[in-house]
């Protein structure tokens, strides 16, 4: 209850006032509240209560005061600015920037307002405005931490984290202990990649505001971009128990728990976020994790969502331009890219990006340029090292491809492989020394790379070579090898070592002919006594490890061979895994055979192979074998292939008898079939 006045209202304003600026704001607000009882309408009550309350934390109760204040007496700029400020903190922006606009009118000097303009401006989003309002107020003398911390936000929203960090530091010149510019500060060293200092910036922040779910969040960021997603996950986690609406914790979450492949999850959290706010940024991490989960049609229509939120989103240009490009819309996908260029230029993924779906195209030269240009802006981008190195492979510039190729340890999400911390070999002379050959990639890589491993021991070397363990008896006796072992058996001393896909660019770019296989020759007359005579034995392989990132552009459904089987075919299935979609197309087609249970390893496979008149496969490990071993083979490509098979050429240099049969975009894959049924006729009718 109200105490009523004892003494004249200037009086116990005096009092008011002194215990204000002390900082007793308990001791004045009943005193304030004791005037307007007795004056309602009393202008420096109203107005300096309203203040009292601000500053307190209580802007939703300072509005009605401030707003009372001005109705007793419009005529003060203060009020009007003081009236702004308590809209900002409400999230009222618009009004707020009339309150400040009329604050200015009534006086034009009035620094605080400029300021506050600045921020009004800024939670609209209108950061370059809010910037040009902060800087005009610091020229006409404004000097406050608060400017500087808020020119270091408008800042970084305009993607100048330099600057912004300048602008942060010099807030905390002026106030050692302010909390939030520690906080941004570490936001910006972030965006600038010096995530070490991020990590302790925010960490003072933390000090200073223990608990706070802003920090934590950015603690968070931090953690994440230290590649120490558990951490980072467990600061998001704690950010949102002091705040669950705290989107930026909830898309966090989700970017941690796909750092930790736990996509499903990282939806769900970017769901989340999305419940909270329709912006474009959750749209977009909603994007993201769909796009890990390789679901690209939904990720295409989350970015979309985005951009109808915000049309200026470069992100969302550039996410969905990349989705584009996974559906092989590429043309689309390139006029994405131009829209976030404009919107966000000298950035690196854009052009990068680019130059992925340039090279969906096949148009590798102009992809070349897109990748030079992303490495101009960050010379230690590996991925566009590495893409430029495939299409160079592609386009048959072997020399720089094979050493571009090397940029494959670095990418992002690429762990060196685990002999790593061991002396690389350059190619020098071994003189009897032991030399480490080791599988990194998959079957059909090593297959095709085992022709260097005799040019290897002819540098005097003692090879042991470590491939998979299914390749083991395939590639016992093989020339050149002192000593052969798996995956996981033990590994004799050596002075060096050597990934088997670094050999070409180390022994000089050159492409050897395959190594000759120890085939048991026993094992092959024991096929071809099995076989059925009388037709053309064509050996088919469909489908390859659905594992693998481009399976769905290589594999073809096994029912589109069907017109390889006619009078005079006898088909086998040579792979050792098939679709479950297939088996049915299997089961129902006559005159072709599974030879799955008798495949039992890769020498069953090979000695099966040698009994074929052709063979017919898509490119998986079976057209590495079946080209290593010179067998006739008709290999089938989509319209993006595999650097190895080069652009434009019927045949490789890797397997001399080997013929490529390349899918034009939008082309069906029974047209490619019926050019292989044709190249096989005069064969089928020799074999009638």
């Amino acid at each position: 209850m109200t105490e009523p006045l004892a003494e004249a209202p200037g009086a116990t304003m005096s009092r008011a006032l002194a215990l204000h600026r002390a900082g007793d704001l308990a001791a004045a607000e009943p005193l304030y509240r004791a005037v307007l009882a007795a004056q309602p309408r009393h202008f420096g009550a109203l107005h300096l209560l309203g203040l009292l309350r601000a500053m307190a934390g209580d802007p939703a109760g300072a509005v009605p005061l401030l707003r009372a204040a001005i109705a007793a007496d419009p005529s003060h700029g203060f009020v009007h600015s003081n009236l702004g400020n308590a809209l900002v903190e409400l999230e009222h922006a618009e009004e707020a920037l009339e309150s400040f606009n009329r604050a200015l009118t009534l006086s034009p000097d009035l620094l605080e307002a400029r300021v506050g303009r600045g921020n009004a401006l800024q939670a609209l989003d209108r950061h370059a405005e809010a910037l040009a309002e902060l800087e005009g107020a610091a020229a006409h003398g404004a000097d406050m931490p608060e400017l500087h911390n808020n020119r270091g936000n408008a800042l970084r929203a305009l993607m100048r984290p330099a600057e912004a960090l300048a602008a942060y530091d010099a807030a905390l010149l002026r106030n050692p202990l302010y909390a939030a510019a520690h906080g941004n500060r570490a936001t910006a060293l972030v965006d600038l990649d010096r995530d070490v200092e991020a990590l302790a910036s925010v960490a003072i922040a933390l000090t200073l505001r223990p608990g706070d779910p802003g920090y934590l969040n950015t603690q968070g960021v931090a953690l994440r971009a230290l590649h120490r997603p558990e951490e980072a996950l467990a600061s998001f986690d704690r950010a949102l128990a002091g705040d669950p609406g705290l989107v930026n914790a909830h898309a966090g979450r989700a970017a941690a728990l796909s750092d930790l492949n736990r996509h499903e999850e990282a939806l769900a959290s970017a769901d989340a976020a999305l419940s909270l706010s329709a912006s474009a940024a959750a749209h977009r991490n909603r994007a993201a994790a769909l796009t890990l989960l390789g679901r690209h049609s939904e990720a295409e229509a989350a970015d979309g969502a985005a951009l109808r939120a915000d049309p200026a989103c470069a992100e969302a240009w550039n996410g969905r331009g990349n989705a584009l490009t996974e559906l092989g819309r590429f043309e689309e996908a390139l006029d994405c890219f131009d829209r976030a260029e404009a919107l966000y230029p000298g950035s690196r993924s854009i052009p990068y990006n680019r130059g992925n779906a340039l090279r969906g195209l096949n148009r590798h030269r102009e992809a070349i340029a897109c990748f030079q240009e992303a490495q101009a802006i960050d010379p230690g981008f590996a991925d566009a090292h590495w893409n430029e190195a495939l299409s160079r492979l592609a386009l048959g510039d072997l020399e720089t491809g094979f050493a571009g190729y090397e940029w494959r340890w670095r990418r992002k999400g690429n762990r060196p492989h685990r002999h790593a911390d061991h002396a690389l070999w350059q190619g020098e002379a071994m003189e009897g020394r032991t030399l480490l050959l080791h599988a990194e990639q998959g079957l059909g890589d090593t297959i095709q790379m085992a022709r260097y491993v005799p040019m290897a021991a002819a540098r005097g070397a003692r090879v042991v070579l470590q491939v998979q363990r299914p390749l083991l008896p395939l590639l016992h006796g093989l020339p050149g090898v002192a000593e052969l072992i798996g995956p996981d058996d033990p590994i004799p001393p050596f002075a060096a070592q050597c990934p088997l896909l670094s050999l070409p660019h180390i022994l000089g770019a050159v492409i050897p002919a395959p190594v000759a296989l120890p085939v048991d020759p026993a094992r092959v007359a024991a096929w071809d006594a099995a076989l059925p005579r009388g037709a053309l034995r064509l050996g088919i392989a469909c489908s390859g490890n659905p594992q693998h990132l481009g399976d769905r552009h290589r594999s073809v459904p096994l029912g589109l061979f069907a017109p390889l089987l006619g009078a005079g075919v006898q088909g086998f299935l040579i792979q050792t895994e098939l679709r479950a979609s297939d088996e049915p197309v299997l089961a129902a087609t006559p005159g072709l055979t599974s030879l799955r249970p008798h495949l039992t390893d890769f020498t069953e496979t090979a000695a099966a192979l040698l009994a074929m008149d052709a063979v017919v496969c898509v490119d998986t490990s079976v057209a590495h074998l079946a080209g290593t071993l010179d067998c006739p083979v008709h290999l089938l490509l989509p319209d993006l292939a595999d650097w190895r098979w080069m652009l434009g050429r019927g045949d490789t240099p890797w397997y001399p008898g080997m013929r490529l049969y390349r899918r034009a975009r939008g082309e069906p894959w029974e047209e490619v079939i019926a050019r292989v049924a044709s190249a096989l006729a005069p064969q089928v009718a020799l074999a009638a």
